[in-house]
């Protein structure tokens, strides 16, 4: 009789542990939410409205969010378990989830045009409806991609760890439908570019080149349809900061601390400045003003135009977001730290340390903010109910003209002429497998025409 109590009071005092452990486990969950979500009384506080708040899909015990990329309106989160999930910016919908690949290979950002997202898995690269998530075509590469896809109307542009630069044709789907098999796989075969040195970020494409940098220290320039070389501009040190763009010029931070505002067309910078320390983070521009953040710190607001210094801070190290009269900045300690855009005065502060997944948004004035275990919150100012948009989708690719030989650049500003940034003149065109500006391999049996000059 005694041992059937002690045994009722030893089942009665585990229930009772059990239960605490419980309520512990869900006291600690709610305080870790807490951390994670903004109050709204909170952004209220500091003019802000916290618009919507979600957790994509996410086994939070062993996945991880990759990549968030946001591209006209969609917001496309990559895990590591073989996940893209993409919602509505704005709303946060989700529009469709597709699995791919394998878990735990190296995937890239997503990409989007109006019709396709695309993105890679491992060795593999995939190809989506952008309106209902179908997997249009899957693809292998000849190696695995260095840094995110960039996608143009009709082509995507893939950086392989090699150096190479490989492009594929998008699919015109009812076109295709009418396309002889023989054609349909001539129309299918990637084209390659060789460059110097790997691509550590996605290519840009603007309405007439496919631009991308190097850790050699080059930007290279091609035609978004051939591949035909049409410049490459040098810098003294690599480049590994994502390249920004503003017609007419291409913005390239380099690791020794110069950016660099280089000429669209003519391939030549027609200003450069020093942050003295290594730039990382991609220089941002909105509207009239360049924002370049250096490694070690700080927030420089330079006019893209002169490059000139308008004003400096100390102590930023990421960009978020930026509405008409602030800017949205990130400090050593993790906290939401809001500027004057105007002058660059602190207006106050957010904490958010527990968050460690903070969008860079260049686009518009939305921030989004969460944690790479899957929890993703909007937030904007409250009397801005509709997005600020900052920088829209690029026109299409269209041919551009030959230049002129001999023909002087255009500009009002004299060119940078430093012997750490020269401009090579452009080859007539590129080779399939070597970089038309360097020494070919020695199999290529190619001289170099700019040597050869």
């Amino acid at each position: 009789m005694k041992f059937v109590v002690l045994r009722r009071w030893s089942v009665l005092a585990l229930a009772v542990l059990a239960a605490a452990a419980m309520f512990s486990t869900r006291a600690a969950w709610a305080q870790r939410l807490g951390r994670e979500i903004i109050p709204q009384s909170e952004a209220l506080r500091h003019g802000l409205t916290r618009a919507w708040v979600t957790q994509v899909e996410l086994d939070r015990s062993r996945g991880r969010i990759a990549h968030v990329s946001l591209e006209d309106g969609l917001l496309m989160v990559q895990t590591d378990q073989a996940t893209i999930q993409v919602m509505d910016a704005e709303t946060r919908r989700t529009l469709w989830i597709a699995h791919i690949g394998r878990p735990n290979y190296p995937v890239t950002p997503p990409a989007a045009n109006d019709r396709f997202v695309v993105t890679s898995n491992g060795a593999h690269l995939y190809l989506f409806d952008r309106a209902t998530g179908r997997l249009v075509w899957e693809k292998r590469l000849d190696g695995v991609p260095s840094a995110g896809v960039a996608i143009s109307h009709n082509r995507a542009y893939v950086p392989l760890t090699s150096g190479v630069v490989m492009s594929y044709l998008l699919p015109d789907l009812k076109e295709d439908e009418l396309v002889d098999p023989l054609e349909k796989l001539l129309k299918d075969q990637p084209l390659v570019y060789q460059g110097k040195g790997m691509a550590e970020s996605a290519p840009i494409v603007t309405s007439t080149n496919v631009v991308w940098a190097t850790s050699g220290g080059n930007v290279y320039s091609v035609t978004p349809e051939d591949l035909a070389a049409r410049f490459k501009f040098s810098a003294r040190d690599a480049i590994s900061a994502p390249l920004s763009y503003r017609t007419p010029f291409v913005y390239a931070a380099s690791r020794d601390g110069y950016v660099y505002a280089i000429r669209e067309q003519r391939g030549y910078a027609s200003w450069k400045f020093s942050s003295g320390n290594p730039v990382v983070e991609q220089p941002v521009v909105i509207g009239d003003s360049l924002f370049l953040i250096p490694e070690t710190g700080g927030l420089f607001r330079l006019s893209v135009e002169t490059g000139v210094e308008q004003w400096s801070v100390r102590g930023i190290y990421h960009f978020v977001a930026a509405s008409p009269t602030r800017l949205y900045t990130v400090d050593l300690l993790g906290r939401l730290v809001i500027l004057d855009a105007q002058s660059g005065a602190r207006l106050g502060s957010l904490e958010t340390s527990a968050l460690d997944l903070k969008l860079s948004n260049d686009q518009t004035d939305r921030i989004y903010l969460g944690t790479r275990t899957g929890l993703i919150q909007c937030l904007h100012e409250v009397q801005l109910s509709e997005p600020v948009i900052h920088r829209a989708r690029p026109p299409a690719p269209v041919a551009a003209e030959e230049p002129v030989e001999g023909e002087e650049p255009e500009t009002d500003e004299p060119a940078v002429e430093e012997p750490e940034a020269e401009m090579e003149e452009p080859a007539d065109a590129a080779d399939d497998a070597a970089d038309p500006f360097d020494e070919p391999a020695e199999e290529a049996g190619v001289e170099d025409e700019a040597e050869a000059e």
